[in-house]
């Protein structure tokens, strides 16, 4: 499917939070997990047990990074994205040291670092967006769950408060949170207190939403308000023009097929030799170069290869297209 770059409209910001992720991390018994199992027809993914004094709520234990992916699947199913509309990830840091064990054990090392080169980190963000982003594209919000980390000086003194999770890790949800909050008790053993932003940088948040304030009581209401609230001052500055009720569409990943591609391919190449092949064949054999590299044939290409085939495809039938007529 090829790009039409001059029929792109202009996105509209949502009111709906389906689609966006929030992560939420602090010290435990803050009210994280209640705050999230408040939101709209909610599917808690218990990495941790967090939910016992929560009444209703749908928690469905997971204790291995193969289970993770076995929901992940039965979540792709329609009759289950019609009835759930959140997905919570409760115990995060449990979820990224699952994963970091699957791909252990799918190479067949002790630890990541035994790939070298950096390979078996790269290989755990790959395995990790792959399936978190991928609960977004199918239009579901989504909630992270974790603990904090007190960064202290050598006497001492706490210096920086982030989460407790792997520089990997908080760099691949990091960018992928609109809403990156720490939840902590609020002054005199008060009610807790949500933190969106910190200008100090002494607490690790941020937030997408422009207007949100830098704090505020850590309950369900108080948090779609703020959000809300947020988004309607954006919109004023438009004049209301690009904002919407709707659900916000994620694009999905594109997928091709194999098989397909490569009859494409074959068919395309023996129209294009028959007419020219001497100097339709340095086109070919040029663009089969520069996506599958130096004296590759498409014909050895994997199936993991198989955008790079795409690729090649569409590049020879725009750059041949007077031949294929």
């Amino acid at each position: 499917m090829a790009f039409d770059l001059l029929a792109i409209q202009p996105h509209k910001v949502s009111r709906d939070l389906s689609g966006y992720i929030t992560y939420i991390y602090g010290a435990y018994k803050t009210g994280k997990t209640t705050l999230a199992c408040q939101m709209e027809t909610p599917l808690l993914l218990a990495f941790e047990q967090g939910y016992k004094a929560i009444p209703g709520i749908r928690p469905q234990p997971v204790t291995s990074w193969g289970e993770m992916r076995q929901i992940y699947r039965e979540l792709k199913k329609p009759e289950v994205r019609a009835f759930y509309k959140t997905v919570i990830v409760d115990g995060i840091d449990w979820a990224a040291d699952y994963c970091k064990r699957y791909i252990c054990q799918q190479n067949e090392i002790e630890d990541l670092g035994d790939l070298g080169y950096g390979k078996g980190w790269t290989k755990f963000k790959d395995e990790f967006k792959d399936v978190f982003h991928g609960l977004t594209q199918m239009g579901y919000a989504v909630v992270f769950i974790g603990h904090d980390k007190e960064a202290k000086d050598n006497n001492g003194n706490i210096t920086n408060i982030r989460p407790q999770l792997s520089n990997s890790t908080r760099e691949v949800i990091g960018g992928m949170a609109d809403v990156y909050a720490y939840a902590k008790q609020g002054n005199d053993g008060g009610n807790s207190i949500l933190v969106l932003r910190d200008k100090t940088g002494f607490i690790e948040c941020g937030c997408r939403f422009k207007y949100v304030p830098d704090t505020i009581p850590c309950n369900y209401k108080e948090f779609i308000n703020a959000i809300c609230d947020a988004i309607e001052k954006e919109a004023a500055e438009h004049g209301g023009e690009f904002v919407t009720d709707e659900r916000q569409v994620v694009a999905e990943k594109r997928t091709y097929n194999y098989d397909e591609l490569m009859d494409e391919f074959q068919t395309i190449v023996g129209k294009l030799m028959e007419k020219n092949p001497t100097s339709n064949g340095r086109k070919i054999t040029s663009i089969v170069d520069k996506y599958l590299g130096k004296g590759k044939k498409v014909s050895d290409a994997s199936i993991e290869q198989v955008e790079h085939i795409f690729l090649i495809v569409e590049e020879i039938k725009d750059e041949m297209a007077d031949q294929l007529v």
